[in-house]
């Protein structure tokens, strides 16, 4: 028989199959029973859109000669929810993802199935991402199926997401890509369900992975509901007070910006349209009423994905899967991902802080920033005041066999400080300062480029003698003495956290990592500095 692809979900906490729809229940669903000759229990719920025009032909209408004729799509959606051995799987057809009730999805079965079957040494693709303040996700794809070092990933920064891959010969199976769901292609008929999924939850429940895969496991999942309870109370409580520093939004998985036309979020009008999903854009809607937010409404409120291809907006998430936050509870860290608490191990936390505590404070002198001051006039302001300071700040230059131009540095000063500033706000991100010194430090070793900062230097100079600046980065053909250079990180931000605290934990992993990959350059003079927020200038 042909081969049918199935998407695959393992599902928790239902008795009967009703108890996996969304809270609208059955409503608008066409619900069959199956035949009793099938030997299966459960039940398909399915539904058929009427034709619509898509947005795009009320677009282009007004341009079309007789106008759009017949431009209207129709699409039918499908859900089988079956009970095996006391265990529930939905398989989805369609849109038929968008019946499921979120809560009841069982996080990572297709990604804990996939990486138990794959070969390690064929892989197709890897889903990552990189938790800071803003999600940063990645999907790597190779021409061919390769072995894991090929995709590059970081073991200390990167969570597996997803991944796709051949099975070995003899499993039983061929290419499976794993999630949340796991996607498969089967010849089987549909009679063979039952065998099918009993032998992929035991490949569920399997500990193969761990021999390739076990830095997946860094983070352990919060299994106690007290637990969870308490973490979840603590994260409202910041919200209700529209404290989003330990909090923000992200998609929690991948989709194509491009594809996406608008976000909407319950319980707002859906004439509020979100081009992003902004926490604080969010929180500052009358409708989100966020003084008197409860765990239960953020994860009953919907966040639906109105795709540029579709003419309904797709009930996507609920708000709670959204949130990414990091919560310090009985002197443990913990992070919000995806809906689910995860503990950080001890170990990855202290040596990360031992790491960061290790980096020297800076040694060049910088004024407090002002309230509502932005960085570029904090910047100029430094160089006012200080005549070791160079302003080279939006002085772009461009190395050999780049895209786009850089900015070298914000400020740089004769004792050899290569300044990069960044003012931490609730919606900005620290990991591109910390690339914008990685990728300044490479671009240096460019000879050719060196002469590019060397004129920005003249520039940024004006009339004062540039000498000592110049000396620090020497002309192309002339050798580099990275020991005169010291790569400096400062951050303008009020904290009354301990220790190195006042950076969140997934930016003070990512700054690790920055600091590891600048002495492999030969730059081992990293220093980071907190500067604060004053009234005044003094």
């Amino acid at each position: 028989m042909a081969t049918q692809r199935l998407t695959i979900f393992l599902l928790r906490d239902i008795q009967q199959p009703d108890d996996a729809l969304t809270d609208d229940g059955t409503t608008g669903l066409d619900i069959e029973e199956l035949t009793a000759e099938s030997g299966l229990s459960g039940r398909f719920y399915s539904k058929k859109n009427p034709p619509k025009t898509p947005s795009w032909a009320k677009y282009v209408q007004p341009i079309v000669d007789g106008g759009m004729q017949g431009m209207q799509s129709a699409s039918s959606s499908g859900l089988l929810v079956l009970m095996v051995d006391g265990h529930a799987f939905a398989l989805t057809f369609g849109y038929g993802r968008s019946f499921l009730n979120q809560a009841k999805i069982e996080r990572r079965f297709g990604l804990k199935v996939a990486l138990n079957l794959i070969d390690e040494r064929q892989i197709r693709s890897l889903d990552t991402k990189k938790f800071d303040e803003m999600v940063v996700s990645t999907n790597v794809q190779t021409s061919r199926t390769t072995e894991l070092p090929t995709f590059g990933v970081d073991i200390l920064r990167d969570i597996l997401r997803a991944v796709t891959g051949i099975a070995p010969d003899g499993s039983g199976y061929k290419s499976l890509s794993g999630a949340d769901a796991l996607v498969l292609g089967v010849d089987k008929p549909v009679t063979e369900l039952v065998t099918l999924l009993r032998d992929l939850y035991s490949h569920y429940t399997a500990t193969r992975y761990q021999a390739a895969f076990g830095w997946v496991d860094q983070l352990a999942e919060v299994r106690d509901p007290s637990l969870a309870d308490a973490l979840d109370a603590q994260m409202v409580e910041q919200l209700r007070a529209f404290d989003t520093g330990s909090t923000h939004m992200a998609m929690p998985e991948n989709l194509e910006w491009e594809d996406i036309e608008h976000f909407l979020i319950v319980p707002t009008k859906r004439q509020t349209q979100f081009d992003e999903l902004d926490l604080d854009a969010y929180l500052a809607q009358p409708m989100t009423k966020h003084a008197d937010l409860t765990v239960d409404q953020l994860k009953r409120r919907k966040v639906s994905v109105k795709f540029i291809r579709s003419a309904e907006p797709d009930d996507r998430w609920s708000v709670y899967q959204c949130l990414v936050s990091e919560q310090r509870y009985g002197g443990v860290l913990y992070a919000l991902i995806e809906g689910r608490w995860f503990s950080i191990a001890d170990s990855l936390v202290a040596q990360v802080d031992a790491a960061v505590s290790a980096i020297p404070k800076a040694t060049v002198t910088l004024p407090a920033g002002l309230p509502g001051e932005s960085e570029g006039d904090y910047n100029r302001r430094a160089a006012s005041i200080s005549p070791d300071l160079a302003l080279l700040d939006k002085e772009l230059v461009s190395p050999s066999g780049a895209r786009t131009k850089i900015e070298f540095c914000d400020l740089m000063s004769t004792d050899g400080s290569l300044v990069h500033v960044k003012r931490k706000s609730r919606s900005s991100t620290l990991s591109h300062l910390f690339a914008q010194g990685h990728v300044s430090a490479e671009a240096l070793v460019d000879g050719a480029m060196r002469d590019q900062v060397r004129q920005a230097i003249q520039k940024g100079a004006g009339t004062a003698d540039a000498s000592d600046w110049l000396s620090l980065v020497p002309p192309n053909g002339t050798a580099l003495e990275r020991d005169l250079v010291t790569v400096v990180y400062v951050v303008i931000a009020n904290s009354s956290a301990s220790g190195v605290e006042w950076l969140p934990f997934f930016s003070r992993l990512t700054l690790m990592q920055t600091v590891r990959d600048l002495n492999r350059l030969g730059f081992t003079k990293v220093a980071l500095t907190r500067v604060p927020v004053e009234a005044s200038a003094g």
